[in-house]
């Protein structure tokens, strides 16, 4: 798993370019004029065997801060099966940092992932040109009385220099947070992972759709509030 996100962390040192995905047919009367697709992913959502689709779209060219996130439901019903809108949000502003210098975009091709009925939302906020920390924070829902909750949150940070690497991953739905810690992941000799266990100090109230994702800041503040420690 470290090796996995290690190589995530190397990547991000290099410059990323966005190519929008090609719009498929079934999809374009979601998507305005002059936007694209920034990331997409495909999965059953509401466990009904169909596959639905999650969208970051964005216009093009120009005004790429008003981005927006689609949850689109396929519909089961016969003779024909079609998507439907079940829940669009705007995304914050401060996520389109691409023409900052040394700051990647924190949104890419691979923001969106669906597995296991589990949507997740990823924030890659690693500078690209420093030897400072990077981070990347993914925030996991479930869809639950027609909204979708949020279940997990997991946040990875490398210290560049010393290669010192964190992981915090707090499962809302066993009330337990993981806090991994490995010295220095570009050691010749492997040292073994420091692993502690911490039970949450409350439950969470957030959904996808309500949920602010207000700005950089807040995703690093976003443990300490569950487990009162700071990534």
């Amino acid at each position: 798993m470290f090796k996995r996100i290690n190589a995530v962390f190397l990547l991000t040192i290099c410059s990323s370019i966005c190519v929008a995905n090609q719009t498929p047919s079934a999809l374009k009367k979601f998507i305005p004029n002059d936007w694209e697709i920034l990331s997409q992913a495909n999965g059953d959502l509401n466990q009904d065997g169909a596959q639905d689709t999650a969208l970051i779209i964005q216009p093009k060219h120009k005004n790429q801060q008003q981005r927006k996130l689609l949850v689109l439901f396929q519909s089961t019903q016969q003779p024909q099966q079609q998507l439907q809108l079940k829940l669009a949000r705007n995304i914050p502003n401060w996520t389109y940092r691409a023409n900052e210098q040394c700051v990647e975009d924190a949104l890419d091709e691979s923001a969106l992932t669906i597995k296991n009925q589990r949507l997740d939302l990823q924030f890659n906020t690693s500078p690209s040109c420093a030897n400072t920390y990077g981070f990347i924070h993914t925030y996991g829902f479930k869809l639950k009385n027609k909204q979708f909750h949020l279940v997990g949150f997991d946040t990875y940070s490398l210290d560049k220099l010393t290669g010192k690497q964190d992981q915090i991953s707090l499962n809302f739905l066993t009330g337990k947070a993981k806090l991994t810690t490995i010295p220095n992941i570009f050691a010749e000799i492997e040292t073994p992972a420091k692993v502690i266990w911490k039970t949450l100090k409350s439950t969470s109230n957030d959904t996808l759709e309500n949920i602010s994702f207000a700005s950089d800041e807040f995703n690093h503040q976003f443990s300490m509030q569950y487990i009162g420690e700071k990534p």
